[in-house]
């Protein structure tokens, strides 16, 4: 089944938090805005993850926060420093429940003025761990769905692909695995009634737009089913082949996923999208990997950088 997407005019992406800050990138261009700020002012940097994303068609803008980073400080400290003002979103996306997804969560739900939709898989709530090189294991902060509606959320639950911001914007869903070479990590667990088991992230989902006459852009959180997959499945459900941009966490930091690099990146050379931004999960050896071998699209994100889809 394919989803009809509705395609849109231009794509505004803000990075709210990201893993990497730096002020002295100033660039201005028709694709890319860096921040500049006045002397005294920074933006904060921590292992976590937000976009701002501005979907316009026509005169109509809506806007979506898509995950909402680690700790409340950083997405609210940096919003206040850019100028941006939350109480602007109508709808929240979260990618999946890890904590370094829905740490401001809370705080921008009570801070909106209205009741705000949250859209995401019903395993976000689940019980998780991470097995330590010693063989312990260390609990993961999570949410509850009653602790999204305390806070003035509403609760929009799927494992299907689902249509929102007017079917401006198209969510996956749990997404298909196909590829041999993703297949998560091996020290991540999720609680299954009463056992823990190997983590498969079902909850893990990508944020699709069409941007008009020139493809999908697909927006992951970490990609946990794979950066590949997660792409794939967007070409599926959309019925629409050409890629224009996959930006978002790869999920290719760390000792088990550094095999997975080479086979990353050469069938990213085959989706041959005309953006690729990495960020977050990725990693710096993935992020140089791949700007070395797709330096044309490869673009850097830094925290507060605006990604202007539909005017370069």
């Amino acid at each position: 089944m394919t989803y009809s997407l509705h395609p849109v005019d231009h794509v505004d992406v803000t990075v709210l938090v990201d893993n990497y800050t730096d002020l002295l990138m100033v660039e201005q261009t028709s694709f890319i805005r860096r921040p500049i700020l006045s002397d005294g002012k920074t933006l904060l940097a921590e292992h976590g993850l937000s976009f701002l994303i501005q979907v316009r068609s026509g005169e109509k803008i809506h806007t979506i926060l898509m995950d909402a980073g680690a700790t409340e400080t950083a997405l609210i400290e940096n919003a206040k420093t850019l100028g941006i003002s939350l109480d602007e979103i109508s709808e929240v996306v979260i990618s999946h429940g890890h904590f370094d997804h829905i740490g401001a969560l809370f705080c921008v739900l009570r801070q909106s003025s209205c009741r705000i939709p949250v859209h995401l898989h019903p395993a976000a709530f689940a019980m998780r761990r991470k097995k330590r090189p010693d063989g312990t294991y260390t609990t993961l902060p999570s949410m509850t769905a009653d602790e999204v509606t305390h806070a003035g959320g509403i609760l929009s639950l799927s494992t299907e692909p689902s249509l929102i911001a007017n079917q401006k914007i198209l969510l996956t869903g749990e997404i298909e695995r196909i590829t041999p070479f993703e297949q998560g990590s091996p020290v991540l667990e999720a609680r299954e009634g009463d056992l823990f088991v190997k983590d498969v992230f079902r909850d893990d989902q990508a944020l699709l737009i069409h941007l008009k006459d020139r493809g999908l852009i697909v927006i992951s959180g970490c990609a946990h089913a794979g950066i590949i997959n997660s792409v794939r499945y967007a070409q599926k459900i959309t019925g629409i082949d050409t890629v224009h941009a996959i930006m978002g966490g790869f999920h290719l930091s760390g000792p088990y996923f550094k095999k997975v690099i080479p086979d990353t990146i050469k069938a990213l050379q085959e989706i041959e999208p005309a953006y690729l931004i990495p960020v977050h999960c990725t990693g710096w050896e993935a992020q140089v990997s791949i700007a070395q071998a797709m330096p044309h699209a490869f673009a850097f994100s830094t925290v507060g950088t605006t990604f202007h889809f539909g005017g370069e």
